[in-house]
């Protein structure tokens, strides 16, 4: 159907039941948001506000309280192949190669063998690890484990990828190799990806739109849409990124300082 999301939350709303606790925990509420087919979307916010909560209930691992969530049209009603999931964690198998994780997805489908190990190999040369198939995540830098992570995420060609903070743990060079490494990944595949971040700079640079939660319960304050002229040079150090930057901290500003008020409210009572 014709302008129809690739995604689309309509009233979204996640409790939990917290032990111990006589009130449920709500980590979203009312959520609505529509990403686009073959969009990269960055969804940026304070500790706490539901992101990753968020991005668990379109990949499946965890049901709605409220509302509904639609793939191409259709609810979601589990975790499926056509969503890709990477996570800050590197979630790799150490008892197998670089190649042998990029297989695991490729198995689950029943690719044989022969067309696996090709399609291995070709996903570990997008993702420039060309020569390394052969290494145990252990011989592997911390880059380069999230990039066979996400070659693993790709190699069972998801229409959807779902990244949460996959960068948060590597230095600042990796972070900004990966970053430029993704975004070449994204315009050869045009999948969808949704992406969490923490750091303003990192939705800027990766998002095409950029979704502003606010503090718990966390709700889409505002959508930013991300255009610049040209991408080339260093974008980071230009001024229209820098005024992008501006107006979403400003957005974020208030959040952060009430999910902080919110967090010493907790320690307080437990103390």
């Amino acid at each position: 159907m014709s302008g129809q999301p690739k995604i689309a939350l309509r009233g979204v709303s996640k409790v939990f039941d917290v032990r111990g606790e006589g009130e449920p925990f709500t980590a979203i509420h009312g959520v609505d948001l529509d990403v686009r087919e073959g969009e990269f979307l960055t969804l940026v916010g304070p500790s706490g506000c539901g992101k990753s909560t968020l991005l668990d209930l379109i990949a499946g691992l965890t049901t709605a309280t409220a509302g509904e969530i639609l793939l191409d049209g259709a609810p979601i009603t589990g975790p499926g192949l056509d969503r890709g999931i990477v996570f800050q964690q590197y979630a790799l198998f150490p008892w197998r190669t670089a190649l042998a994780n990029i297989e695991f997805g490729l198995e689950a489908k029943g690719v044989p063998r022969r067309e696996r190990a090709e399609a291995a190999r070709r996903y570990l040369d997008l993702v420039g690890l060309n020569g390394f198939g052969g290494r145990y995540p252990h011989e592997l830098s911390g880059g380069m484990r999230q990039r066979v992570a996400i070659a693993r995420s790709l190699a069972f060609d998801p229409d959807v990828l779902l990244m949460d903070e996959p960068f948060a743990a590597l230095d600042a060079q990796t972070r900004e190799s990966l970053q430029e490494e993704l975004l070449r990944i994204w315009e050869q595949t045009n999948k969808t990806i949704v992406f969490i971040t923490h750091g303003i700079d990192e939705a800027v640079y990766l998002g095409r739109r950029v979704a502003v939660m606010t503090s718990r319960p966390g709700r889409v304050k505002e959508i930013v849409t991300v255009d610049f002229a040209s991408r080339e040079g260093d974008l980071r150090a230009g001024p229209r990124f820098g005024e992008y930057r501006h107006h979403i901290w400003t957005l974020l500003r208030d959040e952060v300082a009430a999910a902080q008020a919110d967090e010493r409210k907790v320690v307080g009572s437990h103390g």
